[in-house]
């Protein structure tokens, strides 16, 4: 079974292994990555070079339709591991030797896909509500991925001759790409989304440093922050367990048999440990009388819980086993996810922070209150690792704007370092998201150094040299 709108809840650092950035894998010291800029002011106007299409650019429509037509008329190129190899190649070789290449991309599929990140809206048209929510498919969103790998060739194979207005503008179409595939309302679509505008970054860092390739500090401090904003995801998943077991909306109203409680019961706990079944876990699977023995073992809790949530004493104590069971599952399970929900949207260090405390607050061990089923305590570090997505995100664009405020500097310096961040003037320099303040920043010589603190073992280190133009 293909369960991918679960699996990105409750299986989040897979999902962030397979469909994130691939550098955050090692947890051996890196050595700086070498980069060398070249001068490089402001351009006139300031805003010429867009990251995300503009209103002018813009065209009315759905981008989905246009995404679901790149592959028509190209499967053979989507559909062989030969090609997939030669995009993977392309992808890693020197720009020198990919000059040298017969580099044949798919001319209408990168058609539809700029049509696409022209379009003024993308509706995915998800049957959230229509169908259980964690048996959604999702391989539009799946397939994109290699759609951002194309571009990415694309963009390598117009830096390698010197065609920088294009390149900038396939950076647009990917990034516009990533957040349309973002407004899926699942957080899987988010991740991958997330993959897709950081497959781009590598092409960024090749831009900065080429000889008179142009400036887009503005053009980057112009892109929305965050730049995929999980928002309407979580709060669509917030809601995942009702909007895949119907049932469990009308608890209050309900009026069944203890039987029909129990069935109900024990229909949900096996359709949850099934979900939650994959490859990289192993699911507890409860048999029926281990359900029943766990259930009237966690009664008394269950029961002064439902009182202190308010329900009345009388009316708690009148109730069947399993509707105990169901009602104070369900509670539980919103109250452990909203403690960590509440603190997503705060900058990163309060975030999570508040999400790491969550989590502990939700281990069986260290909760009076402990669940019947595991799910709010599985779900939530998925918060955390999506939330380090994010972060790592908005991190490489205020990266790469603080690149691009050191060309400006150095334009304006005969092409010198500053001696420290602060003593550039000319545009504001951000913060780095991760700390919420500003990055390490030292100069040595003719070199410099920016730095930070890993996240999830990746580290931030860049060694840096200004280039003079021929």
């Amino acid at each position: 079974m293909n369960r991918p709108a679960f699996a990105a809840v409750l299986s989040a650092f897979f999902i962030l292994q397979c469909a994130v950035a691939p550098q955050l894998q090692s947890a051996e010291p890196a050595s700086p990555v070498k980069l060398t800029l070249y001068p490089a002011g402001e351009p006139t106007p300031a805003l010429k070079y867009r990251l995300l299409p503009g209103r002018l650019d813009q065209i009315a429509g759905n981008a989905a339709v246009h995404y679901g037509k790149v592959t028509a008329e190209e499967m053979k190129f989507f559909g062989t591991q030969q090609w997939r190899d030669k995009v993977d190649r392309w992808q890693e070789m020197p720009l020198e030797e990919l000059t040298r290449e017969n580099v044949n991309l798919p001319t209408s599929s990168i058609f539809f896909l700029e049509q696409g990140g022209r379009c003024t809206y993308c509706d995915w048209q998800l049957p959230i509500g229509v169908v259980p929510f964690y048996t959604i498919l999702l391989p539009e969103a799946q397939q994109s991925r290699s759609y951002a790998r194309v571009l990415a060739v694309k963009a390598r194979q117009e830096i390698a001759q010197g065609n920088f207005d294009d390149a900038v503008k396939t950076f647009q179409t990917n990034y516009a790409l990533g957040r349309n595939v973002a407004e899926g309302e699942t957080l899987i679509n988010g991740l991958i989304g997330i993959a897709i505008t950081g497959v781009m970054f590598p092409q960024m860092l090749e831009l900065v440093q080429q000889p008179n390739s142009p400036n887009l500090y503005w053009g980057l401090t112009l892109l929305p922050s965050p730049l995929i904003d999980m928002g309407d995801a979580l709060d669509v998943e917030r809601m995942g367990v009702e909007l895949s077991f119907p049932e469990l909306r009308d608890l209050e109203s309900a009026e069944r048999t203890a039987d029909q409680w129990r069935e109900l019961f024990h229909r949900f706990a096996k359709q949850v440990v099934e979900l939650t079944a994959t490859a990289e876990t192993q699911p507890w699977q409860p048999s029926p009388e281990e359900l029943d023995k766990a259930c009237q073992e966690i009664l008394p809790t269950a029961k002064r819980a439902l009182v202190d949530w308010g329900m009345p004493t009388e009316e708690v104590e009148a109730m069947p086993v399993y509707e105990v069971a169901l009602r104070y599952t369900l509670q539980l399970y919103h109250e452990l996810l909203d403690d960590g929900i509440k603190y997503y949207s705060l900058p990163y260090p309060e975030a999570i922070q508040g999400i790491e405390a969550a989590m502990e607050r939700a281990r069986p061990a260290n909760q009076e209150r402990r669940e019947i089923i595991p799910l709010a305590s599985q779900i939530l570090p998925a918060l955390e690792a999506t939330r380090n997505a994010v972060v790592r995100t908005d991190r490489q664009i205020a990266l790469l704007r603080v690149i691009e405020a050191l060309r400006i500097h150095a334009a304006g310096h005969q092409g010198e370092l500053p001696p420290q961040l602060s003593d550039i003037t000319e545009v504001p320099i951000p913060n780095d998201p991760v700390t919420g303040k500003p990055f390490v920043y030292r100069r040595e010589a003719d070199k410099a150094f920016l730095e930070g603190p890993p996240l999830r073992n990746a580290p931030l280190s860049y060694e840096i040299t200004m280039g003079r133009p021929e």
